[in-house]
């Protein structure tokens, strides 16, 4: 059978079936904007592949092919001889089933106005603890390209990127890369100390000494250190709860002063 026509007459969903009901076996090429490739066997699809730099065979693969190439209005397809996989292949209903799927998720996005937003960025603050599944997962550390500390310094300030880089080591979600290896081995040493000193804040009430971590490279400095000899600072201590002006505190040390100061306001 000789199939080829133009886009504008045929979807194509139209093309899937009449390749199932003719239980036909080739490849259906898809010329538009996009190029892309469905393959059959008897009727039934065994992979298909989008402008020679996607491609699949499992039916979320297809599907994400197929959808992209349903959005095509111009252009044009036949039908040749087939030189995808040999496989059992999957039903077009299946196939189908995936790609409305798809069209749900995508009319989501546009009632949320994500779709046509000019800057999309992760909201800063949530309500209430969230869960995240792997795939979830997956997706969001996708969107953040690989950093250093030094970069985060620069960017952030020297505490907040210690503080940053604490708690995604205490997550166990911050990856090396070999680039990154040897700022690795030191950011771990201090996140460990970092966490002894939270909890020893955290048993007896006190604030946590100095960090020390040596020798160490000189894009890792003290956490504690901070040079005021250029700008002093007026401090402001929290009502009942002083420090000196030399102590940074941890976390678990400012949990602390907020409950101090909080019995101290019910006096």
């Amino acid at each position: 059978m000789h199939l080829s026509g133009q886009l504008s007459d045929w979807s194509i969903s139209d093309l899937l079936h009449i390749m199932e009901v003719t239980s036909k076996t080739g490849s259906l090429d898809i010329e538009g904007e996009r190029h892309g490739r469905v393959h059959f066997r008897d009727g039934r699809v065994t992979g298909a592949e989008l402008d020679d730099d996607k491609s699949g065979s499992d039916q979320a693969e297809v599907a994400d092919v197929l959808y992209v190439l349903s959005t095509l209005e111009d252009g044009s397809f036949s039908v040749g001889p087939a030189d995808g996989p040999d496989a059992p292949g999957l039903t077009v209903k299946q196939v189908i089933a995936e790609v409305e799927a798809l069209r749900s998720i995508e009319k989501e996005v546009v009632a949320a106005g994500l779709l046509d937003a000019p800057v999309i960025r992760l909201t800063p603050t949530i309500d209430e603890p969230l869960t995240v599944s792997p795939e979830q997962w997956a997706t969001l550390a996708n969107l953040v390209n690989p950093f250093t500390f030094t970069t985060l310094q620069d960017s952030q300030g020297r505490v907040a990127a210690v503080r940053i880089f604490h708690t995604l080591h205490k997550l166990g979600v911050a990856d090396t890369i070999e680039d990154g290896d040897e700022e690795a081995y030191w950011l771990d040493q201090v996140a460990d100390e970092l966490s002894d000193a939270e909890k020893s804040a955290g048993s007896n009430g006190s604030a946590a000494s100095s960090v020390e971590v040596e020798p160490k490279p000189a894009s890792l400095v003290s956490v504690i250190e901070i040079d005021e000899t250029d700008a002093p600072v007026e401090r402001v201590p929290a009502r009942g709860v002083s420090a000196p002006a030399s102590t940074t505190l941890t976390d678990g040390v400012y949990d602390e002063i907020r409950r101090l100061r909080s019995k101290v306001n019910e006096k």
